[in-house]
C-alpha cells in the first residue's frame, strides 16, 4: 500500500477506500477524452480492473484534450483502446487492463455486461444516444453508472444509482439534435474537470461515503461551478426505472447509415468489407489491421475490421444514401 498512501491518508477515503477501489472492476465506455483522462487516474490510484470499450483509431484532432495519445498513436492508425492500454501498462503494471476494439450498440450492450462483470460503468461517450442506452442496461443490471459531458467550456456530472432518478427522470425524452465538440468546439481544461469530477463520485463509492446525489456542472471558461440536488425530478411514473420499458434494448437492429458528431457519417458493411477494401472505389492510401483509409473524389473514408466506415464529406443525406449503395455494389 506504500505506493498509494498519500491518498490513503486522507481519512474520508481512507485504508478502507482504498482496499474497495484496490479490488473494484471498473468499465469506461468510450476511449476519448473523458475515458482516457478517468483510465489513467484510476490506473494511477491503484484500481483492480479496468477494462476500456472503444472503436474508434486516435487522430491529430483528439490530441489537443486527449493528453494520454501522441503523433506516434496517430501515423500508425492505432485504436485508442490498444494505445491507452499500452500507455497504462508502463503507468502502472499491477492493474490489469482489458482492451475492447468494438463498438456498443443496442444489441450487444447487455452481452457485453454479462462478459465484462463491472462494479461500476464510467460514462465516456460523446452522444446522448448511447448514454439513454447505458442507462436503461445499468438499470437493468443494477450496476452503478457515472455520466459525464462536455461541450465548449461547459460539463457535466450526475452518479446514478438505483436509489435516485435515472437519466431518462433528469432529462426526459433523448435531445434529437444536440451540441457537439465537432461543431461548438472544447476546451481541454473543461475535460480535466469532468474527468476528475467523475472519478471523485467513483472514489466516494468506493469508500462508502456513496455518491454525492448532486447534478455538478461547470464552465471552465466563464469559471462557474454548480451543484444541485435533482432528488425532486424522479419521476414515479418513469418508462425507465418505474415501468422497465427499455425502448433502446429492445431494438434488434441500427441503421446501415448514421450521422455522426460534426461532419461524420457511419456506414455498416459486413466484416468481410474489410478484407475487400480494395474493390471499394477510390484509393487506399494507408492501412494496418485496424483501419483502412481509402480517398474517393471529395470523399475520405476510414474503414473498421468489423464493417464500419466513417465517411467525412458528405453534406446531404441522398448524397450518404447514394455513396452507401455505391459502395455496397463494389462489394457485391
Amino acid at each position: 500500500m506504500t505506493r498509494y498512501a498519500r491518498q490513503a491518508r486522507f481519512n474520508e477515503f481512507g485504508e478502507v477506500g482504498q482496499e474497495h477501489l484496490s479490488a473494484m472492476h471498473v468499465l469506461i465506455i468510450g476511449a476519448g477524452a473523458l475515458g482516457s483522462h478517468t483510465a489513467e487516474m484510476l490506473v494511477r490510484m491503484g484500481v483492480n480492473h479496468l477494462t476500456v470499450i472503444d472503436m474508434d483509431i486516435v487522430e491529430l484532432s483528439n490530441l489537443h484534450r486527449q493528453a494520454v495519445y501522441d503523433e506516434e498513436d496517430v501515423s500508425a492508425l492505432l485504436p485508442k483502446v490498444e494505445a491507452l492500454k499500452e500507455k497504462l501498462r508502463r503507468v502502472n503494471s499491477s492493474v490489469q487492463v482489458d482492451a475492447l476494439y468494438e463498438e456498443v450498440t443496442n444489441t450487444n450492450m447487455l452481452e457485453l455486461l454479462e462478459r465484462v462483470q463491472p462494479d461500476i460503468i464510467m460514462d465516456g461517450m460523446d452522444n446522448f444516444k448511447m448514454r439513454y442506452l447505458i442507462n436503461e442496461a445499468a438499470i437493468q443490471t443494477g450496476i452503478p453508472w457515472i455520466y459525464g459531458a462536455v461541450v465548449g467550456s461547459k460539463g457535466s456530472v450526475y452518479a446514478f444509482d438505483h436509489t435516485g432518478p435515472c437519466l431518462k427522470c433528469l432529462f426526459g425524452s433523448m435531445p434529437e439534435t444536440a451540441e457537439s465538440c465537432a461543431i461548438n468546439g472544447i476546451l481541454p481544461p473543461v475535460v480535466q474537470q469532468v474527468a476528475s469530477i467523475q472519478v471523485s463520485e467513483l472514489l466516494r463509492y468506493a469508500s462508502t461515503k456513496g455518491f454525492s446525489k448532486l447534478l455538478i456542472t461547470v464552465d471552465s471558461f466563464d469559471m462557474q461551478f454548480k451543484t444541485l440536488n435533482v432528488d425532486a425530478l424522479k419521476n414515479a411514473d418513469c418508462e425507465i426505472c418505474t415501468h422497465y420499458n427499455y425502448q433502446l434494448l429492445n431494438q434488434n437492429e441500427h441503421s446501415p447509415i448514421e450521422d455522426l458528431c460534426g461532419d461524420a457519417t457511419r456506414f455498416r458493411f459486413n466484416p468481410q468489407a474489410f478484407d475487400y477494401a480494395n474493390l471499394i472505389p477510390g484509393t487506399l492510401y494507408k492501412s494496418n489491421s485496424f483501419a483502412k483509409m481509402i480517398r474517393y473524389e471529395d470523399y475520405t473514408f476510414t474503414l473498421f475490421k468489423d464493417g464500419r466506415m466513417n465517411v467525412h464529406g458528405l453534406t446531404e443525406n441522398s448524397e450518404a444514401k447514394k455513396l452507401y449503395d455505391l459502395i455496397l455494389k463494389s462489394l457485391k
